[in-house]
């Protein structure tokens, strides 16, 4: 997930001159991760509660994998709550420039460059949840 904010993001920032174009691009970044990064946020949150199910049942320490699992799956109501009136402006600009009232291009910057930061965090959570679960995995060599 962190690639999109290191890597595709600037490189659309960097190579982008006009608004209508940047906004665009951002529209298909944000169709492809849609379609693909909160299935594997559900799939690994999974993979966690199953994880959980076999620890407790053994009686092992398990609590760190649900915590993990939980942060994981955080990324969704993240997504929804914090995320969604930027990702609703950057939808409606873009449909504003194709009805002709194009957007300056700072203005179109300034969103995506928001956006990114939300990403940025959001991606954060995910990756706390891979090194909880890395945590609980080692301690269990102990």
């Amino acid at each position: 997930m962190m690639n999109i904010s290191l890597l595709t993001i600037p490189v659309l920032l960097d190579t982008t001159p006009e608004p209508t174009h940047l906004v665009d691009q951002w529209v298909r970044v944000y169709h492809y991760g849609h379609r693909v990064l909160p299935a594997l946020s559900i799939a690994t949150g999974l993979l966690y509660a199953w994880t959980v199910t076999r620890k407790r049942k053994a009686g092992r320490p398990w609590r760190i994998f649900a915590l993990a699992g939980l942060t994981t799956m955080s990324m969704l109501p993240f997504t929804w709550t914090v995320m969604l009136p930027t990702n609703t402006t950057l939808f409606a600009t873009q449909i504003a420039n194709h009805a002709g009232q194009v957007v300056a291009f700072d203005v179109a910057v300034d969103l995506v460059k928001k956006w990114t930061l939300l990403h940025t965090t959001r991606a954060l959570l995910p990756l706390t949840g891979v090194m909880m679960g890395w945590v609980g995995t080692l301690r269990q060599f102990n």
